[in-house]
């Protein structure tokens, strides 16, 4: 795919970020791509693996030069580098996300972008470890990004930010916000909190508990996303405004399930046979 892409802008040099300046450089032809990332360590290691051809500690009037920027930062950071960023881009540029909560991002775009700038919301459903030294060419490759209709952009940009995320290897949905952030209610924000609230219920449960713990691999899976950083995923989970109506509905499905298996083996299979069958249908 020939994406006449000459000159890209990342801001933010993580895993997510690092991924996608990895795969530009190796699948766009003479590219120029500018970071800012605030890490000069980071910094460092992108201009001497020829990651990156420029790197700033902050963004500046050289984001003019870029067609498309990416900003590739935790969602708090991301609000508050809108108006600064699409400032410093040129009329007709691109600016677009990664962030998992699209709603109050997008209501920020709208009062902070400048009009002359189109802002693509968009939300690559995967991930991985965080940081620069994990950054891979392929992470995009068999992955889903989202991107938000409602966004306050042209068709063609949409289309062009659309058109970046399948040339990196992605499949494309397209929705609304609102969609978006209701869906990702229930597979995103809501695994985070109901992993960490087994996290703290297992840690008051007494020394016999967290004796056997490291050698339960049923708790010791159900508890990973708690080891995620708040930045990186409780304050996109704060943001989301459908989250209290998924945990309502979850808490009737939990105490209908529960009821079950307290009624009867029969009531018990049946229920636990159910949900078996429903995570093979979603999975």
């Amino acid at each position: 795919m020939n994406l006449a892409l000459h000159t890209a802008g990342i801001i933010g040099l993580g895993v997510m970020g690092g991924s996608i300046a990895r795969a530009l450089r190796d699948s766009v032809r003479d590219l120029r791509i500018l970071a800012v990332e605030a890490n000069p360590e980071v910094r460092a290691s992108a201009l001497a693996a020829g990651v990156v051809n420029e790197a700033l500690e902050a963004p500046s009037d050289a984001l003019a030069l870029c067609e498309v920027v990416f900003l590739c930062t935790p969602v708090a950071a991301a609000e508050s580098l809108l108006g600064p960023v699409s400032r410093a881009m040129a009329d007709g540029a691109i600016l677009t996300d990664i962030c998992a909560a699209k709603e109050r991002l997008l209501a920020c775009a709208r009062d902070a972008v400048r009009p002359e700038v189109s802002f693509v919301a968009a939300h690559p459903l995967f991930g991985a470890p965080p940081g620069w030294a994990r950054a891979r060419a392929d992470l995009w490759t068999g992955g889903t990004v989202a991107i938000c209709t409602d966004s306050p952009a042209s068709p063609a940009a949409l289309d062009r930010v659309a058109q970046l995320h399948a040339h990196l290897g992605a499949r494309v949905v397209r929705c609304l916000a609102s969609e978006h952030d209701a869906a990702t209610a229930v597979t995103t924000h809501l695994p985070h909190l109901l992993a960490s609230a087994l996290a703290l219920s297992a840690r008051s449960s007494g020394p016999l508990v967290w004796a056997l713990a490291k050698a339960n691999s049923g708790l010791r899976e159900m508890t990973r996303l708690a080891e995620l950083a708040f930045d990186a995923q409780g304050d996109l989970a704060r943001r989301n405004r459908h989250l209290p109506a998924v945990a309502q509905k979850l808490q009737a499905d939990f105490q209908r399930l529960l009821g079950a298996v307290v009624d009867s083996p029969e009531s018990a299979r049946a229920a636990l046979e159910a949900a078996r069958t429903a995570r093979g249908e979603l999975l």
